[in-house]
């Protein structure tokens, strides 16, 4: 567990699950009574209880959904999330017929990406084009990525010191606090993506 904020969520899901249980046999046991006492299986009073009951618990799931699985990271509070940003330049990869930082792999199918692999000191790295992008050219950016918040003085010094080849992370993070342990989030990653920077088209290897 990310951190221990997100017992807040897990113990909220627990309870309504519990308070649906409760409204089962609420609903239940009232219509039981109702027959045996007034003879009758249906009465508005019984109703609107039993329909302020489901109100409740409606309501109480659409906001523990929303907490937990339809929250814009893009567009919360920033005093919720913190946000860090990694440099790296690439390392070259040289072949017999071409030598080049990123290789590109085009998917297929009604919505197909693209995965793209480079490698950095550290290690290989495999992404797709759903959180990252490849630049070149005389820009290191384009609108993809603008839609990030970049230092551009820190990007232009970038390319100068690693003449135009180097991959840049901005990552996105739950503050570990009360209301992101709500939705479980407290202390995970929420969004991350990768700025990929070439000198120019050649240093790309595709591959269909």
């Amino acid at each position: 567990m990310k951190s221990a904020w997100n017992l807040v969520g897990m113990g909220l899901w627990l309870l309504l699950i519990v308070y649906f249980a409760y409204i089962i046999h609420d609903m239940r046991a009232r219509r039981l009574r109702l027959i045996v006492t007034e003879k009758k299986s249906f009465t508005w009073h019984n109703f609107w209880i039993s329909f302020g009951e489901l109100a409740i618990f409606l309501l109480f799931l659409w906001g523990m959904s929303y907490a937990t699985f339809f929250q814009d990271v893009k567009k919360m509070d920033q005093n919720r999330i913190t946000t860090s940003y990694s440099y790296k330049p690439l390392i070259i990869r040289y072949r017999a017929d071409q030598s080049d930082y990123v290789t590109v792999s085009n998917g297929n199918g009604r919505k197909p990406i693209q995965n793209y692999t480079y490698y950095v000191d550290g290690g290989k790295y495999m992404v797709d084009s759903t959180n990252a992008t490849v630049v070149y050219g005389k820009s290191n950016l384009n609108i993809q990525a603008e839609a990030y918040k970049w230092n551009k003085e820190w990007l232009d010094h970038l390319d100068t010191r690693y003449q135009d080849a180097w991959v840049a992370t901005v990552t996105t993070t739950y503050k570990k606090d009360f209301f992101n342990g709500i939705g479980l989030h407290a202390g995970r990653q929420a969004d991350r993506f990768s700025l990929i920077r070439i000198p120019d088209k050649s240093f790309m290897n595709v591959k269909n």
